[in-house]
């Protein structure tokens, strides 16, 4: 049996071609998809930019140098509604009539209360000093919440309404951002003083590592701007670089307490939070 074989059209236009065969006087077409150059360039421009505007989404997100630029007025007028002069259970009322939920109550004793808040992402410590006279409040602060209790993270994740706590939390100055912010100061300072300005990119993730820090998230890295999350033992801070463009050495470093934690930031976390639970 004779077989031929021909090629019988090419289309340029689709990049389709046609293979012809001719076998015993039937003719099967077979299809073959050819995706052009450009198109191929065309896709993996898009993938790149796909990827770059998601980069900029996670930064945005997790950089606390952003959030609290969007929050601030928020916390402010969060702080001015609560006014002092007030009994305990005023607090509690306007806090719900703000808008805002009770997730956890670190501390509730005569002298002090201490509350951690969230309304849609955003998570806020509120707390509060009374006289022990007159019942009446003589100080509130309203922070940013860093160390959140496990029913705020919770509420933070599901996003949907809670109910007040029925108890008070176990083991509060795991949480409380008034005890904990003492402590982290001094290792703030200390980091801030070793990451001297001065210095190019690189110098920054080697002296980091050299003491003992793991960078668990980069949200942003560019040319004049460099934010890192890192994390060691129980403690996470943000880390925010500010380059020369021209010379390319760091004019400006910030080490901050880290309260809007990457996903990865949470994790290098966990066994650490799961150790303290258990003591």
């Amino acid at each position: 049996m004779t077989q031929n074989f021909q090629v019988s059209e090419v289309c340029m236009h689709a990049r389709r071609i046609v293979l012809t065969t001719l076998m015993g006087g039937t003719m099967v077409l077979v299809p073959a998809v050819m995706p052009t150059a450009a198109a191929d360039r065309t896709e993996r421009s898009g993938q790149a930019k796909d990827a770059e505007t998601a980069g900029k989404a996670d930064g945005n997100r997790y950089s606390d140098r952003d959030r609290v630029k969007g929050t601030a007025n928020e916390r402010k007028q969060l702080e001015s509604a609560l006014k002092t002069g007030e009994e305990k259970s005023f607090y509690r009322r306007e806090l719900e009539k703000q808008g805002f939920m009770i997730t956890a109550v670190n501390y509730d004793k005569p002298d002090y209360v201490e509350y951690e808040v969230v309304k849609g992402p955003n998570s806020y410590e509120v707390q509060i000093d009374f006289d022990r006279q007159s019942h009446k409040a003589k100080k509130v602060d309203v922070t940013y919440n860093a160390w959140q209790a496990e029913s705020t993270e919770r509420a933070l994740g599901q996003n949907k309404r809670v109910d007040f706590p029925k108890q008070t939390t176990s083991n509060p100055e795991r949480f409380s951002d008034r005890e904990r912010v003492r402590v982290a100061k001094g290792g703030e300072e200390n980091l801030e003083q070793a990451l001297k300005t001065g210095e190019e990119k690189s110098f920054y993730r080697r002296e980091l590592e050299k003491r003992g820090w793991k960078i668990t998230s980069v949200n942003y890295d560019k040319p004049d701007y460099v934010e890192y999350e890192v994390v060691k033992g129980r403690d996470s801070f943000e880390v925010q670089i500010d380059f020369d463009k021209n010379s390319h050495k760091a004019n400006k470093v910030d080490v901050v307490t880290n309260i809007w934690k990457a996903d990865a930031t949470k994790k290098a976390l966990q066994p650490e939070k799961d150790t303290q639970a258990r003591r």
